[in-house]
């Protein structure tokens, strides 16, 4: 968890500063993101995520579910950012800066996060990994607490987009990415 976590800080720390450094960057903005609200509130649950993220590693109920589980991780991070590097991305909107709490967590998160490594969102691609874990680790006759769990991931989803740190198909290549990711990392049976 600790190696994971320094790779996602440095490493998505160097590729933002890498993107700012280039000539141009490419976005995937599209006119129907300019149909998407800026929400401040949704601040919130975009920055869940990032409390989700270290517990995950603590429900996986056997070693080799937390390899698969790290691995996940680490395909994720490592495809985002060979990503970035290939082909930098940027924010080409205005983002507005909210009042209030809301604001103070806006200016705390563009403190890391500057305007680029748009494609494929990160964000999206680590929730599918911390989705499943959750899902997994939430009982079957739980049903209700896992409703809720697939509804939290939804705001989460939603909250990369009309935070505009993100749009749509950033968000769409992300989930591909995480995919991607748990399907590679899936249990094998044996034959």
């Amino acid at each position: 968890m600790l190696l994971l976590g320094a790779m996602f800080i440095h490493g998505y720390s160097w590729t933002n500063h890498w993107a700012a450094s280039q000539a141009q960057t490419y976005s995937l903005h599209g006119r129907w993101d300019e149909a998407i609200p800026f929400w401040a509130w949704t601040i919130w649950p975009y920055l869940a995520l990032n409390l989700l993220y270290p517990l995950t590693f603590f429900l996986c109920p056997t070693r080799s579910a937390l390899r698969r589980h790290a691995l996940a991780i680490a395909l994720v991070q490592a495809a985002c950012m060979l990503a970035f590097v290939c082909w930098p991305t940027g924010n080409v909107r205005v983002l507005p800066q909210p009042d209030g709490v809301s604001g103070l967590l806006f200016a705390q998160l563009r403190a890391f996060e500057a305007p680029f490594n748009m494609a494929p969102s990160l964000h999206a691609a680590v929730l599918v990994v911390v989705w499943q874990a959750w899902r997994q680790w939430l009982q079957a006759d739980a049903t209700a607490l896992r409703w809720l769990w697939h509804g939290a991931c939804g705001l989460i989803l939603l909250s990369t987009l009309t935070t505009w740190q993100h749009d749509l198909l950033d968000v769409l290549a992300g989930l591909l990415v995480g995919a991607l990711a748990l399907w590679i990392t899936r249990p094998r049976r044996l034959r």
